[in-house]
């Protein structure tokens, strides 16, 4: 798949249609900024922000045809290029409901992955069909109050094996669903900041719950759990480390999760806010 080049208001918008365009995950590219953008004065003399995305198994294969060393991706370069544009240059939520209401994306980064993945083991296996009603009951009772024209349903998860403890999966379906997934699905990981301080608050647990809205987390998970297998063969194969773009902690836990047991390699968090990301180094 040959690189494209995107255009748009700002570099995060550019970066977020490209990525839709080829149906990568934002670790799967090099993003290079070939133009900031300009918002001018009074709209006079603006300019789009412009982006390349190189698919990384394309750079591979030109590589492979020449016979030169392939780079490894998101290098500290690379990452820097393809950092965000400033807050101010972003575009507002557009539902002020969800902006006024949910935690920022500071708190939101302040979770970490490997916390995440601790707290998890030391969880009981306690939860009952009880327990997923009430999470679907919260998130029904904060998402009614923002008007959202949705249903929720909860179901209790089983670990995969004994180091992770079961968990709650809410689903949000309906007409306003979709709203939930706009800039990088924000508001979705918000929302689910705040059912699970009010489970919590309610019933004095620390059990995980877990929102998807359309199936969204769903469908990111299996290719989030795909891509860390693929990561991790090409680590091993090359025999140094890879860094990946910043991810959301959800998305940084589950590659930690889908490669903790991993003979050859092993992840690691760096990184601060919200350009935390996730290395996968060779085992020594």
């Amino acid at each position: 798949m040959p690189a494209i080049e995107i255009s748009a208001h700002d570099i995060e918008s550019a970066i977020n249609q490209g990525l839709s365009r080829l149906q990568l995950l934002r670790a799967e590219v090099k993003i290079e900024v070939l133009d900031e953008g300009s918002r001018g004065v009074l709209g006079i003399g603006a300019r789009p922000a412009r982006v390349r995305l190189t698919p990384y198994a394309e750079i591979e294969a030109s590589a492979q045809a020449s016979s030169a060393p392939v780079d490894a991706p998101a290098t500290a370069d690379s990452a820097t290029a393809s950092a965000a544009a400033p807050a101010s240059d972003q575009p507002p939520v557009t539902d002020t409901a969800i902006s006024d209401a949910l935690p920022s994306q500071d708190d939101l980064a302040a979770l970490d992955t490997s916390t995440e993945v601790e707290r998890d083991r030391a969880l009981s296996s306690a939860l009952t069909d009880d327990d997923a009603r009430l999470a679907a009951e919260l998130t029904q009772a904060v998402l009614d109050r923002m008007r959202f024209r949705t249903t929720c349903s909860g179901r209790l998860v089983q670990p995969a094996d004994d180091k992770e403890g079961v968990y709650i999966w809410v689903a949000i379906e309906g007409e306003d669903a979709s709203r939930l997934l706009a800039h990088q699905a924000e508001s979705l990981e918000a929302l689910q900041l705040v059912v699970q301080n009010m489970w919590a608050h309610k019933t004095k647990s620390s059990a995980r719950i877990t929102l998807d809205a359309d199936q969204y987390k769903a469908n990111r998970e299996q290719r989030l759990k795909q891509m860390a297998a693929r990561l991790a063969e090409r680590v091993v194969s090359a025999g140094r480390s890879i860094t990946l773009e910043p991810m959301p902690p959800a998305e940084r836990r589950l590659i930690h999760l889908a490669l903790r047991d991993h003979p050859q390699v092993y992840t690691e968090s760096e990184g601060e806010g919200n350009q935390r990301r996730v290395t996968i180094r060779l085992r020594k």
